[in-house]
């Protein structure tokens, strides 16, 4: 296995507490990022920077922070004249696809601000377009819709040189007396600047009505499979597939989950671990991939592999003197992530013990059972269960010769 300590990012500021550093398999622009759906209030800029308004016309900025997985990427946004007590809550990734990522900014609500939650939060959403050509940013208007009940989702539209996009938002509504779930179709085109609509999607059958029923669907992400269907995953059942959704005629699928091989319930049948500490769902090349990790010892989701002995200096408490190797048991894990490339590895946070601030972030080769990266993170103040977003935009940005360094990191 040949480690490469060759990284890059922007030459621009990097936060200790989100962006790691260690080794990593890439030594130049990454292809994808792990990026941290939580956004930091900066008014830092580099190259990846875009601009546009608020619905009340004041300006908002994003920009992007990368390093190569396992390294955690992260983004930040800038409100000029505005403070961190003007954010109901951080700025939070919704959804990516191709060169498009889509995030809300929760504003305090303040009178002339826009919002639907009275007392509570203005909540706006915003489209990063990484390219063709500079970087751009773009408020989404709210689907006309009295009480929204669903999850935003984004397409890119054509070929990989378009910039077009569709914003998608799948409301599911309830109807007095009547148990079955209905899903009507709200999809906002970077064309036409509007929304269009599509009631009670055909599809679910009797017994997938009885399950969504019994069990209910939260989504926890949410996946494009092909070019014009998305998948809204429950990792507890199943995915919610919305197919065809630029034709006439899009229609709903219920896709189940693999039955558990692992046992992640306790003798009452409640979960034993959330679903989100073991297994995953992504999609590449029109196929959906599950992942489910099986632990050695089911109390601290532990692993038995041995690593690499030249990580030592990254993981000295790792360390065995009698086997002089470092042992993955000693580690706990946390959510497991299927790479954004077809390929066979898993990224899984990992901690010495839930009280620790400290963590890493460990690429998996699981074809050949093998640890390939290491990459020191912060989780101070931050949440394990839904923590970065897999997203292939850095391939699209289109930067001047002399913006991006390589950098060697050490630890």
């Amino acid at each position: 296995m040949v480690l490469s300590p060759i990284s890059f990012r922007f030459a621009a500021p990097m936060d200790p507490h989100v962006a790691g550093s260690g080794t990593t398999r890439r030594s130049s622009r990454p292809e994808w990022v792990l990026l941290h759906k939580s956004a930091r209030i900066s008014g830092h800029r580099n190259a990846t920077t875009a601009e546009c308004h608020t619905t009340e016309g004041e300006p908002i900025q994003a920009s992007f922070w990368l390093v190569d997985p396992p390294g955690v990427s992260y983004f930040s946004v800038h409100c000029p004249g505005l403070d961190g007590k003007d954010f109901a809550d951080e700025p939070h990734i919704l959804c990516a696809d191709a060169s498009l990522v889509l995030f809300s900014v929760d504003f305090v609500p303040v009178p002339g601000r826009t919002f639907r939650d009275p007392g509570r939060r203005c909540t706006q959403r915003f489209v990063y377009r990484a390219g063709p050509g500079k970087p751009s940013l773009h408020l989404i208007p709210d689907p006309d819709i009295v009480r929204p009940n669903g999850v935003s989702a984004l397409l890119h539209c054509g070929d990989a040189g378009s910039e077009h996009y569709a914003v998608v938002f799948l409301h599911r509504r309830s109807i007095l007396g009547d148990k079955a779930r209905y899903y009507d179709l709200h999809v906002f085109s970077s064309v036409t600047r509007a929304w269009s609509s599509k009631g009670a999607l055909p599809g679910l059958s009797e017994d997938d009505q009885k399950l969504l029923v019994k069990a209910g669907h939260a989504t926890y992400k949410v996946i494009k499979v092909g070019a014009s269907s998305l998948g809204y995953v429950d990792l507890s059942w199943g995915i919610i597939l919305v197919c065809d959704i630029f034709s006439e005629c899009p229609f709903i699928k219920y896709i189940f989950l693999p039955a558990s091989r692992v046992c992640n319930v306790d003798r009452d049948g409640d979960p034993y671990v959330v679903p989100e500490y073991c297994c995953d769902v992504s999609s590449c090349n029109n196929l959906i991939k599950f992942v489910e990790v099986e632990f050695d010892d089911r109390d601290r989701r532990s692993l038995g592999n041995q690593v690499d002995p030249r990580y030592s200096d990254l993981l000295p408490q790792l360390w065995n003197d009698k086997t002089k190797e470092l042992e993955l048991k000693k580690l706990l894990f946390y959510t497991p992530r299927l790479s954004k490339d077809d390929d066979d590895f898993l990224y899984v946070m990992s901690k010495l013990n839930s009280e620790d601030d400290k963590a890493w972030v460990i690429s998996v080769d699981m074809k050949h059972a093998a640890v390939e990266a290491i990459a020191p993170y912060s989780t101070k103040g931050r949440s394990l269960v839904v923590w970065h977003c897999p997203c292939a935009f850095p391939k699209y940005l289109e930067l001047t010769p002399g913006l991006v360094r390589r950098t060697v990191f050490c630890k």
